[in-house]
């Protein structure tokens, strides 16, 4: 019936603005009130929502859509003329009349109408709606309406009554203050239906924070992380277009990503961000009269409170008067707001953020000296000290950089820990001014660690290099020392194997030569190769080299044997540095402290040991914060808070691995499991595909087996099991097998191969002797269980979970295969049946039911059981699942999997899958 104005509308999702929808419906169905005023400003989805009310309406009424331009305004009855055009739609035995009324209106549009007039016309307009009642009609963005037609919106509403149902929603864009905009008729028309009772004003204000991260979520497709939900609505104020236009500018300036169907802010990219076109900012560009350079220039200068008028007259060469005039304009068109100190800021940040990306690099560098020179001089003040060091990066030498380098300096130590990326860009402007390479090689080495800290470990490895080519002769050893394993972790981040391959076989231009770093730099880029038997070995042989070197590069060596030896099935130097501290050179000295019991505790939980890692932390007086990702994943991970351990992994994953850490491919393998446990098979998957290139190969395949286990593919999944022995025992590897061989032998007996499965029962023995824990003992027992049929053998991995019940999920994993294994059934299965439980693992909680139902057990009651049913099944319908595969991973038929849809459908009211599906993603599905 009509068709949209190139540009408008927002995309905003139509179940946004529900509630608001659901009233306007109400109304305008009834009747009763024929004018309803939908008020917001522009880009709050005025429009959409009156998409959303003709969908809603159009099978109980008549609905006409007009939507207005600004061009409308001087056609004479332009809205009437196109009212009447649209009434007459398959309406011909009403074409004499609809004629003559049109006929009338050209005949009078050239002149204003007398009262007489206009109530002539209401009476003839009036005729031709009344005979299509009931009828609704939307206007949308009523400020453009005629002068004349606006004349006639009081007459003829007057005329509707409960016999002749005709509303009218129309929606219209208010200024500064909320004020209604439109023409003084058009106002009064309201003013006088209001009094009579027969007009209501609606206002369509900000989105909501939940209405926000509803929007968000359609928009990525993607459920986003609080901190975006926060930082987007903040920037937009609940403004659906300005929030539309920073999601497509985030992704374009890469400053957004998911991971594993979670959108993330990514911090690196803290600059303003790039917003495209919308009515917000088009109240700006469009706006001609300066307006746009006044608005690029409070962008600037808005900060400095009441002194920023003063200052931006001067940077424009403009009266203040003359400035004064062009913000109340700005104020008006609702882009700013005035403060109480004189001062004005942007409505919304978003629209500050995109003027600032406009500004040209030279108006940017003056606009920011003269507010650094206010403020240096006194004249001006801002609340928040770390703008004025974002004005000095941009100034440049257009202010003292004596002056400008020391606060910048001084400041980039502040944030060094706490906010890389402002650490990055002060130190980054400082080098810019600091020539003398002493100071130069502390400006180098600062910006190193910077990108460091902050998992920027490509960029870090280039500052890096820069000091050890051209300033390694100010350098200490342990400095070099410290220098070269961040260059070298860079190499690897990378992806430059040529180069670590080099330094590997001893032959780097980069690197120093003094023989013991050489020693310890080997042995590094030959573990991030995966070549950790040779670094193993390298190291032993030179032993003597790197232990009478510095503090720093002996306990490089320490540390890094002990990483070996974890890997690769040795835990003696890691117990022993454990139990003697001292061992530790650099163990005196507070920032290596840290490091080294973070590294005992990384090794600790690498290998399941959450007691003894808990313990290691609490003796130490370390706090959980002071660890980092991955170790805080691997403590929730055993700990059971699956949530937090997700969120953990997500973020990591953001960041980048690191392939100097066996934790990152072991984070990497309980990620999937997790997701696996839960039923979300395909998102297990996914992550498996996106992890192929991790540096422990035989833990991502392994965790893959399980999930294609789950789904029937036997065939694939043992693929990927034997894919794993290869990837393990190429690589020397027993850390992360100690499960593997238990799996390997269990496939072997299905496949009635006796001899193979005693074979990899073998190899499990040989892993718990070595590795020595209770992970890797209790999987020799269950090998041992199920291969020779042994209960004493379930019965010992039982007692052994039971003591880690602190460790819940391979706890419970480990009494569900016992009492499969014959070790006390019932209170095996009823025991893992809790622990699954604590963790949300739904798909395992739904095996151990059918397990104690098709055993003549006791389970749990009908509610719980009919829940939990209900959701393990609508996450596997979201995870894309046909008939075939629910009835396979659920170990039904599909018959039976066709009743329980049409149940689940029928219960929550959802009529397809791809609305359950979209339900889930949202979090909106509640059982």
């Amino acid at each position: 019936m009509s068709t949209r104005h190139t540009g408008t509308g927002t995309g905003l999702r139509t179940d946004v603005r529900v509630e608001e929808v659901g009233t306007l419906r109400d109304e305008a169905g009834l009747g009763t009130t024929p004018l309803t005023v939908l008020a917001g400003e522009p880009g709050c989805g005025r429009g959409t929502v009156l998409d959303r009310l003709a969908e809603e309406l159009t099978p109980s009424a008549k609905v006409l859509v007009l939507r207005l331009a600004d061009l409308d305004r001087a056609l004479p009855y332009g809205a009437i003329f196109r009212l009447l055009v649209l009434l007459g739609v398959d309406r011909a035995e009403e074409e004499p009349a609809r004629r003559s009324v049109l006929a009338m209106l050209a005949r009078v549009g050239e002149t204003m109408p007398t009262p007489e007039t206009v109530a002539k016309i209401a009476t003839a307009v009036f005729a031709l709606l009344r005979t299509q009642t009931p009828l609704v009609v939307l206007v949308d963005d009523a400020q453009w309406l005629d002068e004349h037609t606006a004349r006639l919106v009081s007459p003829l509403l007057h005329r509707c009554s409960a016999e002749t149902p005709i509303s009218v929603v129309a929606t219209l864009r208010i200024g500064a203050g909320d004020d209604m905009s439109g023409s003084p008729a058009l106002r009064a028309a309201f003013a006088r239906l209001r009094a009579g009772g027969r007009a209501k004003l609606r206002f369509l204000r900000p989105l909501s924070r939940a209405q926000s991260r509803s929007l968000l979520t359609g928009l990525v497709s993607a459920l986003p992380n609080d901190g975006l939900v926060t930082e987007l609505h903040a920037a937009a104020r609940g403004n659906p277009a300005a929030l539309t236009a920073l999601v497509h500018g985030y992704r374009s300036a890469g400053a957004l990503r998911i991971v594993d169907r979670t959108a993330y802010r990514v911090d690196r990219v803290d600059q303003p961000v790039a917003t495209e076109d919308h009515p917000l900012l088009r109240a700006v560009t469009e706006a001609g009269g300066g307006v746009r350079e006044v608005a690029e220039t409070m962008a600037v200068l808005g900060p400095l409170g009441g002194s920023a008028a003063g200052l931006a007259a001067t940077a424009l060469g403009w009266r203040e008067d003359d400035l004064l005039v062009t913000l109340d304009k700005l104020v008006a068109e609702r882009v700013l707001v005035r403060d109480r100190d004189g001062g004005y800021r942007f409505r919304v940040p978003a629209v500050q953020d995109a003027l600032l990306t406009g500004i040209g690099p030279y108006a940017s560098r003056s606009l920011s000296a003269q507010a650094v020179q206010a403020v240096w001089s006194g004249s001006a003040t801002v609340s928040d000290p770390d703008l004025v060091l974002d004005w000095i990066t941009q100034a440049g030498s257009l202010v003292d950089t004596r002056r400008a380098s020391a606060e910048l300096l001084e400041n980039g130590k502040r944030v060094l820990f706490t906010d890389g990326a402002k650490a990055e860009r002060w130190l980054h402007a400082t080098l810019s001014w600091v020539t003398e390479p002493p100071a130069r090689t502390v400006v180098l080495m600062l910006l190193s660690a910077a990108k460091a800290l902050h998992y920027r470990a490509a960029e870090a490895g280039e500052c890096a290099r820069q000091v050890l080519c051209k300033h390694l002769g100010h350098l200490e050893q342990a400095q070099a020392q410290e220098l070269s394993t961040v260059f070298i972790t860079g190499l690897a981040a990378r992806g430059d194997l040529g180069e670590l391959a080099e330094i590997a076989a001893g032959a780097s231009p980069v690197l120093p030569e003094d023989p013991a770093l050489m020693v310890i730099n080997r042995a590094y880029a030959l573990l991030l190769s995966r070549r950790w038997i040779e670094a193993r070995d390298l190291l032993e042989r030179e032993r003597a080299v790197w232990t009478g070197s510095n503090h720093i590069t002996a306990d490089f060596g320490t540390m890094f044997l002990a990483a070996c030896g974890v890997v690769l099935g040795d835990t003696s130097q890691l117990h022993t540095l454990v139990a003697h501290p001292e061992l530790w050179r650099s163990g005196h000295l507070p920032q290596y402290s840290i490091e080294q019991r973070r590294f005992e505790v990384e090794m600790l939980l690498q290998l399941g040991e959450l007691q003894q890692a808990r313990r290691r932390i609490t003796e130490t007086g370390m706090s959980i914060d002071q660890l980092p990702g991955p170790n805080r994943f691997a403590l929730n991970y055993l700990g059971g808070d699956w949530p937090e351990a997700m969120e953990l992994a997500r973020r990591t994953m953001l960041g980048g691995t690191d392939p100097a850490r066996p934790l990152h491919s072991l984070l990497t393998q309980c990620a999937i499991r997790i997701l696996g446990a839960q039923g979300w098979l395909a998102r297990a998957r996914a992550l498996a595909a996106d992890s192929r290139q991790s540096g422990m190969q035989h833990t991502v395949d392994h965790a893959e087996f399980t999930v294609l286990n789950l789904l029937g593919d036997t065939e694939g999944a043992d693929a990927l099991l034997y894919s794993a022995a290869r990837s393990a025992d190429a690589g020397g590897y027993l850390l992360g097998t100690e499960d593997l061989w238990a799996d390997l032998a269990r496939s072997a007996l299905v496949r009635n191969k006796q001899r193979e499965g005693e074979h990899w029962v073998r190899r499990a023995a040989r892993t718990a002797t070595q590795l020595d824990t209770a992970r890797a003992h209790q999987n020799h027992h269950l090998a041992r269980a199920a291969v020779y049929r042994e209960p004493a053998s379930a019965r010992r991995a039982a007692a052994i979970a039971r003591e880690r019940r602190d460790v819940p999920y391979e706890s419970a994993m480990t009494l569900m295969r016992a009492g499969l294994a014959g070790h006390r059934p019932e209170q095996s299965w009823t025991e893992a049946y809790e622990l699954f439980g604590e963790v949300g693992a739904w798909f395992w909680r739904g095996r151990v039911r059918k397990l104690l139902r098709d055993n003549g057990f006791a389970g749990p009651g009908r509610t719980e059981t009919t829940a939990e049913n209900e959701r393990l099944l609508a996450i596997l319908v979201a995870e894309g699942l046909t008939n075939r595969q629910l009835a396979v991973v659920l170990e039904t038929s599909e018959k039976s999997v066709e009743g329980r849809l049409s149940r689940l459908f029928s219960r929550t009211g959802y009529t397809s899958r791809v609305e359950l599906a979209a339900a889930i993603l949202t979090g909106e599905y509640l059982t």
